[in-house]
């Protein structure tokens, strides 16, 4: 019953709930601006055409992890950000993917500068990027602002095959709750958004399904998820998908990422 409830509560959440509860709309009253990370192509360049049509002004940050990797480059940003009239919302998206799922010790592609480079791209500017507007905010008198950190369900659970990327988006998790915990300001919102796959340039634009949008597809559910759900998968087929997966054991879980594995290398060699 208590499964079966479960289930319920996220077929509502994402149809009826959304209508309801979402906090979308009052975006555009918050502030003038928003901030998006890595928008070149994506989710990031959907999340930047979406606030623009809902009248947003939209500042867009590199997604070159050279660049955001440098800690020099984060007092330009500032600077530039301390010009802005206000600002109605952050989303950290910038990001790097894998290229495969492989073993962790064998992966070709894991070496020095990757490890380097997937760590500090993926955790420091969404930790520089909050710490710089997050004060700007918080002097603004204007209600419904948003931080939308864009993480992953990988971050959720052990995820072999993804040991590393999984990691750093746990990092994501974490950093959104704790600061949301200490932020008592009830008028600034932090999301974390989780997707699973995305027909994206990161994943090869793998085949689109119900368990695969596009990421135009994924991010107008997942804005029209803000207010709603503090942590969400942003769209119903993932969040549907998660919950069967969660059911799992871990030692079944293993040997489902396996199968996962052996999938997507066949796919590839395709």
């Amino acid at each position: 019953m208590k499964q079966l409830i479960s289930l319920l509560y996220i077929i509502f959440i994402y149809t009826i709930g959304k209508r309801l509860f979402s906090k979308r709309k009052l975006l555009r009253e918050a502030g003038e601006w928003a901030i998006v990370t890595g928008a070149t192509d994506g989710i990031g360049k959907v999340y930047a055409e979406e606030l623009a049509n809902d009248g947003l002004k939209i500042m867009l940050i590199s997604r070159n992890e050279e660049k955001l990797l440098n800690t020099d480059v984060y007092q330009r940003i500032q600077e530039a950000i301390d010009q802005l009239s206000s600002i109605a919302c952050l989303v950290n998206n910038v990001g790097m993917g894998v290229p495969k799922l492989d073993y962790y010790a064998t992966a070709d592609y894991i070496t020095i500068d990757f490890i380097k480079n997937i760590v500090f791209c993926n955790t420091l500017p969404i930790a520089m990027m909050t710490h710089i507007v997050l004060p700007k905010m918080l002097k603004q008198s204007t209600t419904g602002m948003a931080i939308i950190n864009i993480g992953s369900h990988s971050g959720y659970r052990a995820f072999p095959f993804l040991s590393l990327y999984s990691a750093t988006k746990a990092f994501v998790n974490q950093l959104s709750r704790s600061i949301s915990n200490e932020n008592y300001d009830h008028r600034i919102h932090i999301q974390t958004v989780c997707p699973m796959f995305v027909s994206t340039a990161m994943n090869g634009y793998c085949k689109m399904s119900l368990f695969v949008p596009n990421a135009k597809e994924y991010v107008k559910c997942a804005l029209d998820m803000y207010g709603v759900e503090q942590e969400t998968f942003g769209y119903i087929g993932h969040a549907i998908k998660e919950y069967f997966t969660s059911l799992l054991p871990n030692s079944i879980w293993k040997y489902y990422m396996l199968f996962m594995k052996s999938w997507f290398d066949k796919h590839k060699k395709q």
